[in-house]
């Protein structure tokens, strides 16, 4: 009985301190949102435009907005949205993942040849520069995707350099 009594006494002053504790070192919020512009090279596309919203909110965000993609004789616009998780929210330095939807198509001549829709995967850093800008850099990539003509094994993969405003 009295190891009982001990063990209780134990839990309940561990406890007690672990409360305390937590109200002392209560994280800060982080919330944060912007515009950005962002370039990036890969594969299949070589060069890649895009212009963006990021939201977060402690360890979710989402991310959307518009790209271009000139190739050699076909020019091919998309929009994509995506999922992100921040593991540890910190708005001077913090890495990302996500997952992402993204649409488009390709145009040929000034005329729509060819529509895709296919899923991504986002891995990227989030930094303030020594000047106090908002960077980042991500890779993303994919594999699969349903275009006008069916299901496509396609593979991609882009590595991209964004400026927030």
């Amino acid at each position: 009985m009295k190891t009982l009594k001990t063990l209780i006494f134990s839990l309940l002053i561990t406890c007690a301190g672990a409360i305390v504790h937590a109200e002392e070192t209560q994280p800060e919020k982080v919330e944060n949102a912007y515009g950005y512009f962002s370039y990036g090279f890969g594969i299949p596309t070589f060069l890649s435009l895009k212009l963006g919203k990021r939201i977060q909110s402690q360890h979710h965000g989402c991310d959307f907005g518009v790209g271009i993609t000139p190739l050699v004789d076909v020019t091919e616009l998309h929009a994509f949205a995506s999922y992100l998780n921040y593991p540890n929210p910190n708005l001077n330095s913090q890495f990302y993942w996500g997952l992402g939807i993204k649409g488009g198509g390709l145009i040929y001549e000034h005329k729509p040849s060819f529509g895709y829709v296919g899923p991504g995967l986002i891995l990227g850093k989030e930094f303030i520069t020594n000047n106090g800008s908002r960077r980042f850099i991500q890779v993303t990539g994919g594999y699969g995707v349903l275009t006008t003509d069916g299901p496509k094994a396609i593979s991609s993969i882009n590595v991209s350099y964004g400026f927030a405003f």
